[in-house]
This record gives C-alpha cells, structure tokens and sequence, in this order.
C-alpha cells in the first residue's frame, strides 16, 4: 500500500469524538449538526475560475466518499474585511471544520482565531508548503516533492546517456514568492552533487512571464552556446524559453512545472521536453483530512497532496488519461 493509501485508509469514519478523544488535536470539535451530518465550510479569499474547479473537486471527492457531509464555499471577494465578518456569520452554524484561502496570509488570522477559539478544526488551503503554525493542518502541494520529480528526470537522463553533461540555465520565478524558489535551489543542489555531470551557467528571475522567459533565453543562446537544458519555475515561462530556442530546440531541452491543461498541451505537442505536478482533481483529497480532523484519525500538522507525476511525451498520455482528456 502506498503512503498516501495509508494516510487515507483511516479517513472513513464519520463519529464526532468527544473532547476527551481529542487529545492531541489543536482543538475540540462542536457538535455535529442536529441532522448527525458534518459540515466543512470553504472560506475562499476570492472564487475565480481556479477556485470554482477546486470547489468542485472538494464536491467530487464527497460524492465518492459517499458520507454525509454539508459543505459550503463563500467567497471573501478579495476583502480582508469581509473574510473576518464571513466568518462570524458562519460560526453561528456550528461547523466542524473551516476551511481557509485566506486573503492575506497575516490579515486573516483573527478570522482563523475566532473559528479556533469556537473549537472548530482549521486547514490552510495553499498550493505549496505552507507555514501551519496558525492552523491545525496545512494542506497544499510539496515544492520539494516537486524538485525532487525534476531531479530524478535529470537523473534519469544521466543514466540513459554516460557521456551527457548537463549544463544548465535556471528561470525561477517572482523572488517575493519565496517557496517557489525550491524548484530551482534543487537542481543547483543537484549539480553541486554531481560536478562531473551538471553545471549551472546561468540563472534569472522571470517573474512567471512568458516574455521575460523568452529574452533570457536568447540572451543565453548568445552568451552560452553549451546551454543544453532550460529549466523554469512552471510551464509557461518554459514555453517562452523553448519559443526563443528557434533552430536550437532540438539541442535543448526544456522544463517547467505545473499540471494544467496548457502545460500537457506543451509536452503533448513536443514545445517542452517535461512538467511536474499534482493533478488539480487530487485536491480534492483536502475533504479526508477534514473528515480525519473531525473523527480523530488525522493528527499531523501538514498533509501534501499525492501524487506527484512527472510528465514527458512517453507518459502524457497517461496524465491526460487520468484527467478523462
């Protein structure tokens, strides 16, 4: 059984424990609705078109779980202000958990103490490596997990190829943003690892645009001739990087990160070599740690969404089989 089979085998019950059963938890539950359902609350920062799929995933994996659990998304709108009085309105229903996208990571919290001072169990909702500290759980994607699928990828072209060297020129992305900065730390990691093997010629930020992506590699095009691997912080500044490739395409390799549909479409269609990610519908393994907080079989301060898949033009399409594409 894999670990995420584990971790998610004991999320079937659905009993409120008493506060005494609790122990070890960051807080007691309230009671269950009259009705003996349980009920999640989303409190989103605001629903756009990504918000509005992730809701419909926490849906979908209800619907499979088959349980009976109430759950309602509501949308801040962009306000600190409204997410704080949201959440007053909602602590009256007596949820069991709150789940947060909070509209500002320090703003929010007095919205995500009040929900804790009322006993009801908080998840951070974030793509990557949150910080849990003021939640119970936090839930999102691993940005190390992520590094470590593009590292094996390189690995893997070590092995297949003895006489490759790799010499590479790195894109990351906002430097505000700094969990991202994962992605690209691991592979200087990685050649520092293998100094015979893998050197780093270059390195910029693109701030996740596609036409800062594309003018750096064709000034590294110019400046570093060797270059034969582009790697960038997600997909579409890869796709920027491979349009300034031109002729040299086929001497350079190109990754990026992320799963969405426009980053299977640049594998599928051969624009870059590899992506790496989650797939969007496992988010909505966020309702078991929900339902684990509630009936005690969840206990850890983090959860990070399984698994992770690295996509090349040999795997696409089983990717994109899984997402019913």
């Amino acid at each position: 059984m894999s670990r995420i089979s584990r971790r998610l085998a004991g999320f079937t019950t659905m009993a409120v424990l008493s506060a005494a059963a609790l122990t070890g938890c960051a807080a007691p539950a309230p009671a269950s609705t009259d009705d003996g359902s349980i009920s999640i609350v989303y409190s989103v920062d605001k629903i756009d078109e990504n918000q509005n799929k992730y809701i419909d995933y926490m849906k979908d994996r209800i619907a499979e779980l088959g349980k009976d659990v109430k759950f309602e998304a509501v949308d801040a709108n962009g306000s600190v202000d409204k997410q704080i009085s949201d959440v007053q309105t909602i602590l009256a229903k007596k949820p069991d958990v709150l789940i947060f996208s909070a509209v500002d990571a320090v703003g929010s919290l007095p919205a995500v103490q009040a929900a804790k001072d009322a006993g009801v169990f908080t998840i951070d909702f974030r793509p990557s490596d949150p910080e849990p500290a003021a939640y119970d759980v936090a839930f999102g994607a691993s940005e190390k997990d992520y590094a470590k699928s593009t590292t094996d990828w390189m690995q893997g072209l070590l092995d297949d190829d003895p006489k490759l060297k790799l010499s590479i020129g790195l894109i990351y992305g906002a430097a505000a943003q700094t969990p991202q900065l994962v992605r690209e730390d691991a592979i200087k990691d990685f050649a520092t690892a293998n100094p015979d093997r893998v050197e780093i010629l270059a390195e910029q930020f693109g701030n996740w645009q596609i036409d800062i992506a594309q003018n750096t590699a064709s000034d590294w095009m110019q400046a570093h001739p060797t270059m034969n691997l582009i790697s960038a912080a997600n997909a579409e500044m890869a796709l920027g990087a491979s349009n300034a490739l031109g002729d040299k395409r086929g001497d350079v390799l190109v990754a990026g990160y992320d799963i969405n549909d426009s980053s299977l479409k640049y594998v599928k269609e051969g624009s870059i070599d590899f992506t790496t990610g989650v797939l969007a519908p496992d988010y909505g393994q966020i309702i078991d740690v929900a339902l684990g907080l509630v009936d005690g079989t969840f206990t850890d301060k983090s959860y990070s969404i399984e698994p992770i898949y690295p996509v090349t033009s040999d795997t696409v399409d089983d990717v994109l089989s899984k997402l019913g594409s």
